[in-house]
């Protein structure tokens, strides 16, 4: 597990990883900063464990240091639907900061082995009331992030089968996407971006293999690299000419 967070002999946490800066903690002073991560817990997990429970009460809040992962709900029949990537930097349990104890509305699994920093409710509500940013931060970020995928979750229904796809592969290579030699290398198998794009796994595959002539993209087994990804704008957009 590639896990650079500074821990001190005893395990507790000393400092955030060089060159990390989630948003969740901007703004903060040198001495604030330090008293919020030594009130923290480090976790490891492995790929595929789930972080937090939907309907589980809210009570720890998690910074993803390392790995990504994946929001999801389960439906009443017990369908998984797939919501939105999170990749380190990002928290996860943010009903946790809520000052009215609350439930998770959500599933949040690891797709990786990563690891993260965790605050008990009681804990992190009384850092809030102290260094009020972190509500702003943490305001700036459901309005950036979560309400943005909303958007564009919203947007791809009203697209056809490989706007959709288009729209969904967009949205991964800004979120979860490196960039490499080759392009923006996106680690998503055909089974995922299907249930993601609300699409069959065929219509993934026929869509995926034409722009691969095209040479839109290139696959590999879990992997998919955007060599162009300027050329998936029009086809995520109905309104531009393709």
């Amino acid at each position: 597990m590639n896990c650079r967070c500074k821990l001190s002999s005893s395990h507790q946490v000393a400092g955030l990883p060089d060159r990390f800066r989630p948003r969740f903690l901007e703004g903060l002073a040198e001495n604030e900063l330090k008293a919020i991560l030594s009130a923290a817990t480090h976790q490891q997990f492995n790929g595929f464990s789930v972080i937090v429970r939907q309907e589980d009460a809210a009570e720890r809040l998690f910074l993803l240091t390392s790995g990504r992962g994946r929001h999801f709900v389960l439906t009443s029949d017990g369908r998984k639907i797939s919501m939105h990537w999170v990749t380190a930097g990002q928290i996860v349990g943010g009903a946790a900061i809520l000052s009215t104890p609350s439930r998770y509305l959500a599933s949040t699994e690891m797709l990786s082995d990563g690891c993260a920093l965790a605050w008990e409710r009681q804990t992190i509500r009384e850092f809030v009331s102290r260094f009020p940013i972190l509500l702003d931060n943490a305001l700036s970020i459901s309005i950036t992030e979560h309400i943005e995928a909303l958007i564009a979750a919203n947007i791809s229904v009203n697209s056809d089968e490989a706007g959709r796809i288009a729209q969904m592969l967009i949205s991964l290579a800004s979120g979860i996407g490196r960039v490499s030699s080759d392009g923006i290398e996106i680690n998503v198998g055909n089974d995922d971006l299907a249930v993601a794009a609300s699409v069959t796994e065929f219509e993934v595959s026929l869509t995926l293999d034409g722009w691969e002539r095209e040479g839109v993209l290139t696959q590999g087994p879990g992997k998919i690299v955007l060599r162009r990804p300027e050329l998936l704008i029009t086809r995520g957009n109905p309104q531009l000419p393709a």
